[in-house]
């Protein structure tokens, strides 16, 4: 069995390689193997909004809004083994009901510095993760949120570094600040 610190190592090496795209593939690997799910994303404030990124084949959505906030004001894991148990969260449930999934395990992102939001696992049938070990994935979850300001960061330097070796624009207009790169954006 691989160690807690190894998959740690993975993905800091992920974001130094590939930015916060290479994160989110190698963070589809290490949930996969540890928690398998249908759908998944990683869901995350940026000035006030949820910003989703989608991990593996996922399309669309998994959670609402409503169980992000929650998972931010309250940072503790949360495990919906049937669908009747995420009706205290109406989006999150009708967005499990619509797509057919029955199962949802919610890690918190949190840093001091970095983001902060959830991961989200769903499965399309029930109790699917009442064997997920917790003390694997919420280090990993942790690690999330302090990663994708490092691939931030990293992102914003090189972009600079570009406009610097550019010659003014010949509209005098200012180029735009750069966030996260296309290969980072949300889906």
């Amino acid at each position: 069995m691989i160690s807690v610190e190894h998959e740690l190592l993975r993905l800091v090496a992920a974001v130094g390689e590939r930015g916060a795209a290479g994160m989110r593939e190698t963070l589809a690997e290490i949930l996969g193997a540890t928690a398998p799910f249908d759908s998944g994303e990683i869901a995350f404030l940026r000035n006030g909004e949820v910003v989703r990124w989608a991990l593996g084949a996922t399309q669309g959505p998994v959670a609402g809004d409503d169980l992000v906030r929650h998972v931010v004001n309250h940072p503790v894991s949360l495990r919906i083994d049937h669908l009747l148990e995420a009706e205290p969260f109406p989006a999150t449930h009708e967005r499990l009901e619509a797509a057919g999934l029955r199962s949802l395990l919610v890690l918190p992102i949190t840093a001091r510095e970095g983001f902060e939001g959830a991961i989200v696992l769903a499965r399309e049938y029930g109790w699917a993760f009442a064997g997920a070990s917790l003390r694997r994935l919420e280090p990993v979850a942790a690690m999330v949120g302090l990663l994708l300001a490092v691939a931030q960061k990293l992102t914003n330097g090189t972009a600079r570094k570009r406009r610097a070796d550019r010659k003014p624009r010949a509209t005098g207009q200012p180029q735009d600040q750069p966030s996260l790169s296309d290969g980072d954006a949300p889906h």
